[in-house]
């Protein structure tokens, strides 16, 4: 707080990466802000946010606008607005409020080339960020979305169809990020980042030829593993050290039912 107050900024952007439990601070954090600076057009995105818009709004007054889904290109249509004094009625993919009820756009056009905005990580002190016994990390995306129809998962609402990045440009990323900020630990954020192993191959055979040595762990699919077992090799030497993997039920009824498309076999012979 006492950062943004000495900034003074004319819009504060809140955005967290899915967790509903994270709401929270965002909420306390936004009210906060708003008490302190009364002018600055508080904005929300994220997971969260996207599916509770209609109860923040109704909720905390405070909050100008929610950006639904993905939020490079929604964002900077509507510091433009904002800035300019435009209705925010023309910016797509957002929420604010008409004759004070909280009315949505038109949804946003999904973002198909993941390496047009690129992360600000020079913006970050990475000093103060570590993981794995101290070792500076950071969180990185190689794709957005899923291509499963899990009915229990809200990511696939948000993201909409899966899309990865270009391999070698983020295995030179990582490469950088390395070399320029030391940083050793790299946590995948994807929901599914091997779901397509041509382009997966490809990233883990670019970052081995980048020759660095780095930690990284990352959620996946039972089957993904069993899939690439010819592979895994591969994924050590990139510098794959742990992995999540997603194992809902050993009952084969309940897992119909939820529509993932696993198996208990592929769980099994996975670990």
């Amino acid at each position: 707080m006492a950062e943004i107050v000495r900034r003074s900024p004319d819009a504060v952007l809140f955005g967290h990466s899915g967790s509903s439990s994270g709401h929270t601070i965002i909420s306390q954090m936004a009210a906060a802000v708003s008490l302190a600076l009364s002018n600055a057009a508080i904005i929300y995105g994220g997971v969260h946010p996207t599916y509770f818009w209609r109860e923040i709004l109704a909720q905390e007054s405070h909050v100008r606008a929610i950006v639904k889904g993905e939020g490079e290109e929604t964002a900077r249509h509507l510091m433009r607005a904002i800035a300019q004094g435009q209705s925010l009625r023309e910016v797509p993919g957002i929420v604010d409020r008409q004759d004070g009820e909280p009315v949505a756009t038109e949804a946003a056009a999904v973002i198909t080339d993941l390496d047009v905005h690129r992360v600000g990580w020079e913006l970050i002190d990475h000093a103060r960020y570590s993981y794995w016994g101290g070792k500076r990390a950071v969180v990185i995306q190689f794709s957005r979305g899923c291509p499963h129809l899990c009915n229990y998962y809200g990511q696939r609402g948000f993201w909409t169809r899966w899309r990865h990045r270009d391999p070698v440009l983020l295995a030179r990323e990582i490469a950088r990020l390395y070399r320029d900020h030391c940083v050793e630990v790299f946590n995948f954020a994807d929901e599914n980042p091997s779901a397509g192993r041509k382009p997966w191959k490809a990233f883990l055979e670019a970052l081995i030829a980048e020759d660095i040595s780095v930690t990284l762990v990352r959620s996946t699919r039972a089957d993904n593993i069993v899939r690439d077992a010819d592979i895994l090799h591969l994924y050590k030497r990139a510098g794959f050290e742990r992995f999540l993997m997603g194992m809902e039920n050993t009952d084969e009824a309940t897992l119909e039912l939820i529509r993932k498309g696993g198996a208990t076999a592929s769980d099994r012979e996975a670990i």
